[in-house]
């Protein structure tokens, strides 16, 4: 079933020691933790090992089963579009048409930095939107990511088909060629009066809007949840919402600050008393000891939710800054033994976890997070770094974008620099005013990418066409909360969101 999302702070403990046999730059653990918990909201697995099991879906929902939705259908998709490779790779698909009536509306799901999964069939705001409007819903798996990959192995050479430009064509090319892939996969037809609509999380979020913008013959609207449009090199906003939303935010600034002075005075006696009271005395680099302290203040606001109402499951927001409550100790010592109790309870190994360049030369497939940080060297950058004074800050000074795309040409060559060409992808797409229409953009305020995103506040950056788009906000939710948390949620204004959310999709399927 839904596991509810006040249990966040158990799911911090359980993801401790996951995935953690190759070290991982910040932006790979970024998506890996965006996979494993998406993944535990689902279905309560949190192994990050496992596929997520589908067929129980359909029991959760209610339906009856025609086959197994777990079911991957292979499209043969395009290696490179644009390029000479013409050759066809096996892109992973998966189909639910069991709302579906015919002239209903085809939501389409690419799955974007995370595999592709069924569960999202039978489960999940697209599903949902199918349920309600006679649709058919298909998830196609991202290029790269999964089990769909067009190369043999992910050394540097072998990325270069990995570009916007190839995921956009993508859905277009599988949406020409959908009506005889459908036929052939299960029997059913998509009547040429079916609607396509995008929808999306996070980075697949911003692939719907795009797509919507590119190809608007062929898509005709676009959910999109948490989508950063705006192509961010210097992510320094990230920390801004993180303040806002941590109440202990001015211990958390007093502990970095007193930090940044110890690594200024290069005092190795006193640097390396710090990292052992961390538990990260093995992290020989200060960079990345001063990285790997920002993973638990992000990942708890980024995924935050509050608990359901009359739970007696703990806040994980309340439960971070309880560490900083004991007044005998200086804000430097109560970061130190919060980070030290989750290295220790979650038998973290802090080299593997947090060096930024080991396992640069593993190249075998199937690492989600080596495709995702490929993408941040060569378009995305989105590097959280530390914002510059007078702006507060909650991680160190040393965390800087130059030191988060240091590791680019370790792991994919002297010719991917990490300085991606991040004014391409905003020329082209708008960045924060896209001119677009019938999208409708969802943000949680509690979200650090929501400043990259096209929310409620942005109204004033004179949005084209946005009486022709709608704009809904969560006040207390975070990253993606509306695309995947449990129906069973109806409150901190997820259900009103939702409500909104089908208003709008039906507003826009009755326009031609």
């Amino acid at each position: 079933m839904f596991v509810e999302s006040s249990i966040w702070a158990l799911f911090l403990c359980l993801i401790g020691g996951v995935g953690r046999t190759l070290a991982e730059p910040l932006a790979m653990r970024q998506a890996q933790l965006q996979r494993i918990w998406t993944e535990y909201l689902l279905t309560g697995d949190s192994s990050g090992k496992q596929e997520m099991p589908a067929d129980i879906a359909y029991e959760r929902w209610g339906f009856q089963q025609r086959r197994s939705i777990s079911t991957p259908y292979w499209f043969d998709q395009v290696i490179d579009h644009f390029g000479s490779n013409q050759t066809a790779f096996k892109q992973r698909v998966f189909i639910n048409d069991d709302e579906y009536v015919p002239g209903g509306p085809v939501y389409l799901f690419n799955s974007g930095e995370t595999p592709a999964s069924p569960a999202y069939l039978s489960g999940g705001e697209p599903y949902t939107l199918a349920k309600a409007t006679g649709g058919m819903l298909i998830i196609m798996e991202h290029r790269y990511y999964g089990k769909s990959y067009p190369v043999s192995d992910m050394s540097g050479p072998n990325m270069k088909y990995l570009t916007i430009d190839n995921a956009l064509e993508d859905i277009a090319y599988f949406i020409r060629n959908a009506a005889s892939f459908v036929k052939d996969s299960i029997g059913v037809d998509i009547s040429p009066a079916s609607k396509w609509v995008a929808t999306g999380g996070s980075y697949s979020a911003t692939l719907a809007v795009w797509a919507r913008k590119r190809y608007p013959d062929l898509i005709h609207a676009a959910y999109a949840s948490s989508a950063p449009v705006l192509v961010e090199p210097d992510f320094y906003q990230y920390d801004q919402v993180v303040a806002r939303a941590l109440p202990c935010a001015s211990d958390i600034a007093s502990a970095i600050s007193v930090l940044d002075n110890i690594l200024d005075s290069k005092n190795r006696t006193l640097i390396d008393k710090w990292k052992k009271a961390f538990a990260l005395q093995d992290l020989k680099d200060d960079a990345d000891f001063a990285g790997a302290l920002t993973d638990q203040m992000s990942s708890t606001v980024q995924y935050y939710m509050p608990p359901s109402k009359g739970s007696d499951a703990p806040d994980s927001i309340d439960q971070l800054c309880g560490w900083f409550k004991n007044t005998r100790n200086i804000p430097l010592q109560n970061m130190a033994d919060m980070t030290a109790a989750h290295v220790r309870n979650n038998r973290i190994d802090p080299v593997s976890a947090y060096s930024s360049d080991s396992g640069a030369t593993n190249y075998a497939l199937y690492q989600d997070g080596r495709a995702w940080f490929y993408q941040t060297c060569t378009q995305f950058g989105f590097w959280q770094s530390a914002p510059r004074p007078p702006l507060r800050r909650l991680r160190s000074k040393y965390v800087t974008s130059e030191w988060q795309s240091k590791p680019c040409q370790a792991f994919f060559g002297k010719d991917v620099s990490g300085i991606p060409d991040t004014r391409y992808l905003n020329d082209k797409f708008g960045g924060l005013t896209p001119d677009v229409s019938r999208v409708v953009f969802v943000n949680g305020l509690h979200d650090p990418w929501s400043e990259l995103s096209v929310a409620v506040n942005s109204i004033a950056r004179k949005l084209p066409d946005s009486t022709r788009n709608v704009m809904v906000t969560m006040p207390l939710a975070s990253h993606v909360v509306d695309f995947y948390a449990a129906n069973s949620r109806t409150d901190f204004g997820v259900d009103i969101a939702r409500k909104n959310i089908l208003e709008a999709i039906n507003l826009f399927l009755a326009q031609n």
